[in-house]
């Protein structure tokens, strides 16, 4: 039996009458230092904070982490260019959903470095492969203030293709259009048949299924 379209055995998410908390922003109030994200984690210290971005630099260079500062727009992005960090089709205050960083590891040892050093300073993590998934909410976190792991910037390669079973190993980053072409190139299209070619990438299809978010886009 199900009520306005769901099963009686699931947990309401959203009861009648719920409120949203919201997040802790650095603006008119509070001390700010230069380098403080627009929305820090929660229960992450200012200080904390700086030496959790140090930290990350020391992983693997400053080139891959980006601090959401207040000054910061929040504007733009599109499906064709998605924006990270933030909500681009935000429908609470455009600057609820929005990350503290956004660090773009560049291999499997930087992504396991980088959630050994969130694990250990109580850091929340937001990852995503393109940030082209709206039904999963995309590159914007739940938790307002996460680190967002952006998988798929420089982690985009196809590693492997095997033609007799008709699947490939790709790093998050591969859209659909990207293994064409890999499979163009090298001369494999008639021995693998892909789906169409798009900008998605399979990361997005294997969280949801291959069907899309069950609940509808959110």
């Amino acid at each position: 039996m199900t009520t306005n379209g769901q099963n009686e055995n699931t947990p309401n998410l959203h009861p009648s009458g719920a409120t949203l908390k919201m997040p802790t922003r650095n603006t008119n109030g509070t001390s700010q230092q230069p380098g403080d994200p627009m929305i820090p984690p929660p229960g992450i210290t200012p200080p904390q904070f700086q030496s959790f971005i140090s930290r990350a630099t020391s992983i693997a260079g400053p080139e891959i982490v980006e601090v959401i500062l207040p000054d910061n727009s929040l504007s733009g992005g599109s499906y064709e260019n998605p924006c990270h960090g933030y909500d681009m089709d935000a429908i609470l205050d455009h600057d609820y959903f929005v990350t503290s960083a956004v660090i773009s590891p560049r291999s499997v040892p930087e992504v396991q470095e980088m959630m050994r050093l969130c694990t250990e300073t109580g850091v929340p993590v937001w990852p995503y492969s393109i940030g082209r998934n709206m039904g999963y909410g995309g590159a914007a976190p739940r938790v307002p203030g996460s680190v967002g792991l952006y998988l798929g910037k420089n982690m985009n390669r196809v590693l492997k293709v095997d033609t007799e079973d008709a699947w490939a190993l790709v790093e998050p980053g591969v859209t659909f259009f990207g293994l064409h072409e890999y499979l163009a190139e090298h001369g494999l299209r008639e021995k693998v048949w892909l789906d169409v070619p798009d900008l998605g990438c399979g990361g997005g299809w294997m969280i949801s299924r291959g069907e899309g978010s069950r609940k509808g886009n959110r």
